[in-house]
């Protein structure tokens, strides 16, 4: 499993992977053109057999439960974002498990998040209104911002680029509805609009949630 792990750090850490590689004796346990002089010449890890998968007990419920837990990462992450918080700062993140939830995950959560502390809360606790907050299978992760954002500044902002979004979608349905237009324009081209309407509405549809949130 460790040898793997090197393989896959290779192309990332190259030196620090060589040194392990034969710190750890690796080199020794296989032939030459196979990784026994270097780690540059070590097959690329194979995925694990219907085996090797009932030994070390992953299943489908496993890559279930890692994806949702990756996920609920990514969603803390972009709460960050959204309300423009420096990505290196530490910050305390509250979670509403949907089930029960190993220490040691959490201790996982916190570590990706980046977080001061993960704090579990219970299923009838609620945060205060415009708290941003999201939601997966895995639970709902919470991002208390009281003290540090300015509310009314950042309402103003979201509700700026409301403006912005509905701007650019009257401009692209104003296209989209000239006949002169969709019927000159290569193929590529109107599908280029329809794809940029499509994507200013979705924005659109995120900044206002955004901006309901904070009530």
């Amino acid at each position: 499993m460790l040898a793997n792990t090197l393989r896959l750090f290779h192309p990332f850490l190259p030196f620090i992977t060589e040194e392990l590689w034969h710190g750890m004796g690796f080199s020794k346990e296989l032939p030459e053109n196979l990784g026994g002089k270097t780690i540059m010449f070590a097959a690329w890890p194979k995925p694990f057999s219907a085996e090797e998968k009932d030994y070390f007990g992953l299943d489908e419920t496993a890559d279930k439960v890692a994806a949702a837990k990756y996920e609920l990462v990514s969603l803390g992450r972009n709460l960050r974002r959204e309300v423009k918080l420096d990505p290196a700062k530490k910050l305390k993140f509250i979670l509403k498990p949907a089930g029960n939830l190993a220490s040691a995950e959490v201790e996982v959560l916190k570590i990706l998040l980046n977080a001061e502390a993960v704090e579990i809360a219970a299923q009838n606790w609620s945060a205060a209104k415009g708290t941003p907050s999201a939601a997966n299978a895995l639970g709902e992760i919470i991002l208390p911002v009281e003290g540090l954002i300015d509310i009314g500044a950042e309402k103003s902002r979201l509700a700026k680029e409301v403006e912005k979004n509905q701007s650019e979608i009257v401009k692209v349905e104003q296209k989209l509805a000239n006949p002169n237009f969709t019927q000159k324009v290569p193929a590529a081209v109107l599908a280029e609009h329809e794809q940029r309407l499509a994507d200013w509405k979705a924005k659109l549809a995120h900044t206002q949630a955004a901006l309901d949130a904070l009530g």
